[in-house]
């Protein structure tokens, strides 16, 4: 990633970024969605909190694949304001649809090129990436397509990245194991608590919602059955945590690993 020269935006601005953002995101919401939508700008602190923490370089293009939304690129744009970016996604259909006018929205889409495509089959020449990055897009990826999944999306931005680059992966604690690869060192490992806490109506209510998500990336199989599969597990982990704590957090505890490129 850029320098710390490069880093001009403040804290309180890109705050400020994200709450105006988060506004016009969940503007035509009801007052549950606004909740359960609004978490995806920013998640909680958490993409503020990752990006503050990215190493310095002398990066100049940056992929983030699997970007769906495109919310982490706009964290990106402000964080770094002379990174030329690059966001990867199987589609941007249905809710990804929104992502050109997000980017627009947060101001950063002019230094932003979407490309619809497979993280596991890059349409990139190797090594033409300063470093690469994916938040919570794995989770995606293995929803979709396995472990191995995960493996050839990792293996592909291996591809990508030019030796001695960084390839930043923001995820639930389990899946960021697959970083640990040939031709991998670890440059930072770090964790992120998101504080959030929902009631039971707020919680019913986006396990439905996460249900349907889950459903849709399901490539193989009925997706009415990974729906009612995904939806059992989500209430059985709702009523456990509104009977052991009071209230409910969708957010695991979310680990950040990066990894340098060897040549």
């Amino acid at each position: 990633m850029p320098d710390q020269g490069c880093r001009s935006t403040s804290e309180a601005e890109i705050l400020r970024r994200e709450e105006a953002l988060r506004r016009w995101f969940i503007r035509d919401c009801d007052p549950i969605r606004r909740e359960i939508d609004g978490l995806d700008i920013g998640w909680g602190g958490v993409q503020r909190w990752a990006t503050a923490r990215l190493p310095g370089s002398d990066s100049r293009w940056h992929l983030d694949f699997a970007c769906g939304y495109g919310t982490f690129l706009a964290q990106l744009g402000w964080r770094f304001p002379h990174l030329q970016l690059v966001g990867l996604n199987i589609d941007f259909a249905g809710p990804h649809a929104l992502a050109p006018a997000l980017l627009r929205q947060a101001g950063v889409s002019e230094r932003c090129l979407l490309v619809r495509a497979d993280a596991r089959e890059m349409p990139f020449p190797d090594a033409v990436f300063d470093s690469a990055s994916c938040f919570l897009g794995l989770q995606d990826i293995q929803i979709g397509f396995g472990e191995e999944g995960v493996k050839q999306a990792l293996r592909e931005a291996l591809r990508v990245v030019k030796g001695g680059g960084n390839i930043t992966v923001i995820d639930e604690l389990e899946l960021v194991n697959c970083l640990f690869l040939e031709r991998l060192k670890v440059v930072r490992e770090d964790e992120y608590a998101p504080d959030v806490r929902w009631d039971r109506r707020t919680a019913e209510a986006v396990a439905k919602l996460y249900a349907r998500g889950w459903a849709k990336q399901t490539r193989s199989g009925s997706r009415e059955g990974a729906y009612q599969g995904a939806l059992a597990r989500m209430r059985a982990d709702l009523e456990r945590q509104l009977t052991e704590q009071g209230y409910f957090n969708p957010c695991q505890p979310i680990r950040m690993v990066v990894v340098e490129r060897r040549g």
